[in-house]
Protein backbone atom coordinates (compact mmCIF):
# COMPACT_ATOMS: atom_id res chain seq x y z
CA UNK A 1 0.00 0.00 0.00
CA UNK A 2 2.93 2.36 0.45
CA UNK A 3 3.82 2.02 -3.32
CA UNK A 4 0.29 2.95 -4.30
CA UNK A 5 0.40 6.12 -1.44
CA UNK A 6 3.48 7.25 -3.65
CA UNK A 7 2.19 6.47 -6.80
CA UNK A 8 -0.89 8.51 -6.32
CA UNK A 9 1.12 11.82 -4.74
CA UNK A 10 3.42 11.44 -8.41
CA UNK A 11 -0.15 10.41 -9.86
CA UNK A 12 -2.15 13.89 -7.93
CA UNK A 13 0.67 15.99 -8.61
CA UNK A 14 0.94 15.35 -12.26
CA UNK A 15 -2.93 15.77 -12.39
CA UNK A 16 -2.90 18.64 -11.12
CA UNK A 17 0.21 20.18 -13.12
CA UNK A 18 -1.31 18.79 -16.58
CA UNK A 19 -4.87 20.66 -15.44
CA UNK A 20 -2.85 24.14 -14.60
CA UNK A 21 -1.13 24.35 -18.00
CA UNK A 22 -4.50 23.53 -20.23
CA UNK A 23 -6.49 25.52 -18.27
CA UNK A 24 -3.81 28.25 -18.85
CA UNK A 25 -3.85 27.89 -22.44
CA UNK A 26 -7.33 27.53 -22.73
CA UNK A 27 -7.09 30.48 -21.31
CA UNK A 28 -4.81 32.28 -23.37
CA UNK A 29 -6.70 30.86 -26.84
CA UNK A 30 -9.99 32.41 -25.75
CA UNK A 31 -8.11 35.58 -24.78
CA UNK A 32 -6.25 35.91 -28.26
CA UNK A 33 -9.58 34.85 -30.41
CA UNK A 34 -11.09 38.00 -28.67
CA UNK A 35 -8.24 40.06 -29.40
CA UNK A 36 -8.44 38.78 -32.75
CA UNK A 37 -11.97 38.67 -33.59
CA UNK A 38 -13.14 42.45 -31.99
CA UNK A 39 -9.82 44.20 -32.37
CA UNK A 40 -8.53 43.23 -35.41
CA UNK A 41 -11.40 42.01 -37.29
CA UNK A 42 -9.53 38.98 -38.15
CA UNK A 43 -11.31 36.04 -36.08
CA UNK A 44 -9.26 33.02 -35.62
CA UNK A 45 -10.10 29.67 -37.57
CA UNK A 46 -8.79 27.42 -35.16
CA UNK A 47 -9.29 28.64 -31.80
CA UNK A 48 -13.09 27.60 -31.12
CA UNK A 49 -12.13 23.80 -31.83
CA UNK A 50 -8.69 24.06 -29.93
CA UNK A 51 -10.36 25.72 -26.87
CA UNK A 52 -13.40 23.46 -27.09
CA UNK A 53 -10.95 20.18 -27.00
CA UNK A 54 -8.68 21.57 -24.45
CA UNK A 55 -11.90 22.17 -22.68
CA UNK A 56 -13.27 18.75 -22.79
CA UNK A 57 -9.22 17.15 -21.76
CA UNK A 58 -9.99 19.63 -18.65
CA UNK A 59 -13.78 18.68 -17.64
CA UNK A 60 -12.63 15.29 -17.81
CA UNK A 61 -9.45 16.02 -15.67
CA UNK A 62 -11.85 17.75 -12.95
CA UNK A 63 -14.03 14.28 -12.66
CA UNK A 64 -10.37 12.81 -11.73
CA UNK A 65 -9.85 15.53 -8.83
CA UNK A 66 -13.70 15.26 -7.40
CA UNK A 67 -13.06 11.62 -7.38
CA UNK A 68 -9.93 12.43 -5.83
CA UNK A 69 -11.25 14.52 -3.31
CA UNK A 70 -14.26 12.34 -3.23
CA UNK A 71 -16.73 15.70 -4.12
CA UNK A 72 -19.05 13.85 -6.39
CA UNK A 73 -22.65 15.04 -5.86
CA UNK A 74 -24.68 12.32 -4.11
CA UNK A 75 -27.66 12.37 -2.14
CA UNK A 76 -26.64 11.46 1.61
CA UNK A 77 -29.93 12.09 3.49
CA UNK A 78 -31.59 8.73 3.36
CA UNK A 79 -27.90 6.91 3.57
CA UNK A 80 -26.75 9.64 6.79
CA UNK A 81 -30.21 7.44 8.56
CA UNK A 82 -29.11 4.07 8.35
CA UNK A 83 -27.28 2.00 9.95
CA UNK A 84 -23.87 1.87 10.09
CA UNK A 85 -23.77 -1.86 8.60
CA UNK A 86 -25.69 -1.17 6.31
CA UNK A 87 -24.10 2.07 4.86
CA UNK A 88 -20.91 0.12 4.78
CA UNK A 89 -22.87 -2.72 2.27
CA UNK A 90 -24.05 -0.08 0.21
CA UNK A 91 -20.54 1.57 -0.24
CA UNK A 92 -19.21 -1.81 -1.10
CA UNK A 93 -22.26 -1.84 -3.94
CA UNK A 94 -21.47 1.66 -4.98
CA UNK A 95 -17.86 1.08 -5.12
CA UNK A 96 -18.24 -1.88 -7.12
CA UNK A 97 -20.57 -0.13 -9.49
CA UNK A 98 -18.12 2.57 -10.05
CA UNK A 99 -14.82 0.57 -10.97
CA UNK A 100 -17.34 -1.50 -13.29
CA UNK A 101 -18.72 1.32 -14.97
CA UNK A 102 -15.29 3.32 -15.10
CA UNK A 103 -13.78 -0.24 -16.59
CA UNK A 104 -16.46 0.07 -19.22
CA UNK A 105 -15.20 3.51 -20.17
CA UNK A 106 -11.68 2.48 -20.47
CA UNK A 107 -12.30 -0.36 -22.59
CA UNK A 108 -14.88 1.63 -24.78
CA UNK A 109 -12.61 5.31 -24.54
CA UNK A 110 -9.72 2.91 -25.94
CA UNK A 111 -11.83 1.40 -29.07
CA UNK A 112 -13.13 5.13 -29.57
CA UNK A 113 -9.80 6.45 -29.35
CA UNK A 114 -8.51 3.60 -31.72
CA UNK A 115 -11.24 4.10 -34.33
CA UNK A 116 -10.51 7.59 -34.67
CA UNK A 117 -6.43 7.70 -35.79
CA UNK A 118 -7.43 8.44 -39.19
CA UNK A 119 -10.20 11.04 -38.90
CA UNK A 120 -8.27 14.61 -38.60
CA UNK A 121 -10.01 17.27 -36.89
CA UNK A 122 -11.14 20.10 -39.15
CA UNK A 123 -8.84 23.04 -38.63
CA UNK A 124 -6.45 21.50 -36.35
CA UNK A 125 -2.95 19.19 -36.91
CA UNK A 126 -4.18 16.32 -35.15
CA UNK A 127 -6.88 13.73 -35.22
CA UNK A 128 -9.65 12.85 -33.34
CA UNK A 129 -7.69 10.09 -31.24
CA UNK A 130 -5.90 12.84 -29.31
CA UNK A 131 -8.97 14.00 -28.28
CA UNK A 132 -10.77 10.72 -26.94
CA UNK A 133 -7.74 9.53 -25.54
CA UNK A 134 -8.66 11.31 -22.37
CA UNK A 135 -11.61 8.98 -22.11
CA UNK A 136 -9.56 5.65 -21.26
CA UNK A 137 -6.65 8.18 -19.09
CA UNK A 138 -9.16 10.07 -17.11
CA UNK A 139 -10.72 6.70 -16.65
CA UNK A 140 -8.12 4.59 -15.75
CA UNK A 141 -7.24 7.51 -12.59
CA UNK A 142 -10.45 7.34 -11.56
CA UNK A 143 -10.38 3.69 -11.58
CA UNK A 144 -7.01 4.50 -9.38
CA UNK A 145 -8.36 6.55 -6.62
CA UNK A 146 -11.69 4.85 -7.25
CA UNK A 147 -10.00 0.71 -6.17
CA UNK A 148 -7.52 2.75 -3.34
CA UNK A 149 -10.64 4.38 -1.58
CA UNK A 150 -12.19 1.12 -1.66
CA UNK A 151 -9.42 -0.66 0.00
CA UNK A 152 -9.31 2.60 2.76
CA UNK A 153 -12.72 1.86 3.14
CA UNK A 154 -11.94 -1.70 4.60
CA UNK A 155 -8.88 -0.47 6.56
CA UNK A 156 -10.81 1.74 8.53
CA UNK A 157 -13.47 -0.73 8.76
CA UNK A 158 -10.99 -3.05 10.54
CA UNK A 159 -9.43 -0.44 12.77
CA UNK A 160 -12.64 0.29 14.34
CA UNK A 161 -13.19 -3.63 15.17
Amino acid sequence: MEKAKKIRKVLDRFVDFVIIVLFIILFAVVLMQIFFRYVLNSPLVWSEELSRYIFIWVSFLGWTLATRHNTHIRVEFLLKSLPKSIKFIIEIITHLIVIFFISMLIYLGIRMAARSVDVPTVTLFFTYAYIYAIVPIASAIILFYTILDFIEMFRKKEQVR
